[in-house]
């Protein structure tokens, strides 16, 4: 793997923590005249994709609309989440358009499962439950978008997985 990927997914943990603080005050949602539908704006992402949600992060927007919603979300979950809620922690846009969303269940009655989304044009590809710690730090793509990355939360260890949750390697961050 190259120093390069190493550098992007930091590059993109650094991009989705900035998001996550300028979120807080930028989004707000306005009526529009034909019937009450709402429209949410929302800061512009490279990808033009956003977690968003009143309270925790649990859908996501494209463009200022909404692309996934919260049940698409739940349904998809890899887990029961009985009882419970979960939030977007990160996503990340493959360059052939897949989409990966970073998901934290908290099931009522257990304790809390991560899991990793894949999706395309609205249809999920893949959904599997990962380690706690395994994106806490950030999540993005490497070899040329064949592999989820998962950065730690202290940035150091990268957790490779197959676009099928194939445990793919684990990696320390300043190898690469």
């Amino acid at each position: 793997m190259s120093k390069v990927v190493v550098l992007a997914v930091l590059i993109l943990a650094a991009v989705a923590a900035a998001d996550t603080i300028r979120r807080g005050t930028a989004e707000r949602t306005a009526s529009e005249q034909d019937g009450g539908a709402e429209d949410i704006f929302h800061p512009v992402s490279s990808s033009g994709f956003v977690p968003a949600g009143d309270t925790v992060k649990n859908r996501v927007l494209y463009r200022g609309r909404e692309h996934l919603s919260p049940r698409d979300i739940a349904e998809a979950f890899p887990a029961p989440l009985p009882g419970a809620f979960f939030e977007i922690a990160h996503l990340a846009v493959a360059a052939d358009g897949a989409l990966v969303l970073a998901v934290y269940g908290f099931p009522a009655s257990d304790e809390p499962v991560n899991a990793i989304q894949i999706w395309r044009d609205r249809t999920l590809e893949s959904a599997f439950p990962v380690r706690p710690g395994t994106f806490g730090g950030g999540l993005g793509f490497a070899a040329g978008g064949r592999l989820i990355a998962g950065v730690s939360p202290d940035g150091l260890v990268v957790t490779l997985f197959t676009r099928q949750g194939r445990f793919a390697g684990r990696e320390s961050a300043t190898s690469w």
